[in-house]
């Protein structure tokens, strides 16, 4: 660097750095650009690869070589930069050029902000005490002997309570048949209320083989805007009909089919469980308040690269999640309805709140001096290595040595663990 690089401390932890450079550092950055763009070039007489450089560089995009230039040139700045100034970047340095000549260049480096935990103290998140209502009990116990049910074929007519197998599809009031409402094979039970109202009553009286056309209309809040509130004619088959037996909860049946010693027995282990779930709800209802009001706590001045970085980073973790479901981004936000600049904009703010309860639990780590023990982390490792098998033991078991990036990892989501447990306390 020909002088001594502008250095400003700036808000959100930016530092911005402009740089000078000499024609001396310019030269070998821009020899070694030349050489890597030129194994492609060919001219007659001289074999790929072999062009000599002055020949090559008329060939080359000057733009093209300015950017692999500047790319040559950027790692020993950083270093020089980082290690004379102090520098602590927690994300990629974003670059900016000023000017060709001579070669200036913006380099604004991103330190961790300076977060300030106001209120914390008087955090005090409601302990509601889980508890089984009555009906939801009674409707567990329904739902059990359910997936017990009995069907019997019968050759009689149709009535409450029964399951019909049938065909339809449906015309409007031109006789035309609507488009995607034409089913083989459904399957339902007369009184189940799972169709549009009057559909299941309609089957009522219905035998095997018996063909029967009615007309209902949509109900105004149709999740199919298209049939809101329009008549429509159905056009039905009888398949099927079937009548259904739900067994009676007994200690027999409880011994056979649910393992369990009785009835009573059956229900204090229904009971529990359900108990169990109410708590593992009130436990994350709790957590999700606490990570609210620790994030309305945390001031923090973002800046805008820290912002953009932590939304790459999610659009990537989303697309990954589509890519699972067989979708991708132009995909969902087709079906989502959604335009690009609305994804981004929920993005950032999104990324803004993570980032502010991230940055918010490594200052509360920190005030509070939690802490994980080497013996406590032996215990935590082997817990989570216990459950691999012997082959996927060997496989990570080094990145669970002490130092290594996953246990550090491990450590850290421990320590986060601990805090808010004390706070929930």
């Amino acid at each position: 660097m020909s002088n001594t690089p502008d250095i400003k401390k700036l808000k959100g932890g930016r530092i911005e750095c402009t740089v000078t450079f000499t024609e001396a550092q310019i030269t070998p950055a821009e020899e070694k650009a030349l050489h890597e763009l030129s194994r492609d070039i060919e001219l007659p007489g001289f074999r790929k690869g072999n062009v000599p450089m002055d020949q090559a560089k008329k060939k080359i995009d000057p733009q093209k070589l300015f950017e692999a230039t500047v790319h040559h040139i950027l790692p020993p700045t950083f270093e020089k930069l980082i290690t004379d100034h102090d520098i602590k970047p927690i994300i990629h340095p974003r670059i900016e050029a000023i000017s060709r000549e001579p070669l200036t260049l913006k380099i604004i480096f991103i330190e961790k902000p300076t977060i300030t935990l106001k209120g914390v103290d008087k955090i005090k998140i409601e302990k509601k005490k889980p508890e089984v209502d009555d009906k939801e009990f009674q409707k567990m116990i329904d739902f059990m002997l359910d997936k017990h049910k009995v069907m019997t074929e019968v050759d009689r007519e149709a009535k409450a309570g029964d399951r019909i197998t049938m065909n339809f599809y449906g015309t409007d009031e031109d006789k035309k048949e609507i488009d995607g409402i034409r089913t083989e094979g459904h399957e339902v039970e007369i009184g189940s209320k799972v169709l549009i109202p009057g559909f299941e009553d309609n089957l009522k009286g219905t035998k095997k083989g018996e063909e029967k056309a009615f007309t209902l209309t949509f109900p105004e809040k149709y999740h199919a805007e298209q049939l809101q509130n329009k008549p429509v004619t159905f056009h039905v088959t009888v398949v099927k009909i079937e009548e259904v037996s739900t067994p009676e909860l007994t200690d027999e049946f409880a011994k056979k089919e649910l393992q369990s010693d009785s009835v009573e027995h059956f229900k204090t282990q229904m009971r529990e469980s359900m108990v169990q779930q109410e708590m593992s709800f009130e436990n994350n209802r709790r957590e999700r308040v606490l990570m609210d009001e620790l994030t309305k706590c945390t001031k923090v001045d973002l800046a805008e690269e820290l912002i953009d970085e932590e939304t790459r980073q999610m659009v990537g973790e989303f697309e990954q999640q589509l890519s699972t479901q067989g979708m991708n981004m132009e995909q969902w936000m087709q079906a989502s309805g959604k335009k690009p600049e609305e994804v981004v904009a929920d993005m950032k703010k999104q990324a803004s709140q993570r980032l502010t309860l991230r940055l918010g639990m490594q200052q509360l780590v920190e005030e509070k001096n939690i802490d994980i023990t080497d013996e406590e982390m032996d215990q935590i490792v082997e817990g989570f290595l216990g459950q691999a098998t012997p082959d996927q033991r060997r496989e990570v078991e080094s990145a669970y040595q002490k130092g290594a990036q996953a246990y550090e990892q491990l450590k850290w989501q421990k320590k986060v663990e601990k805090a808010l447990a004390g706070m929930l306390e």
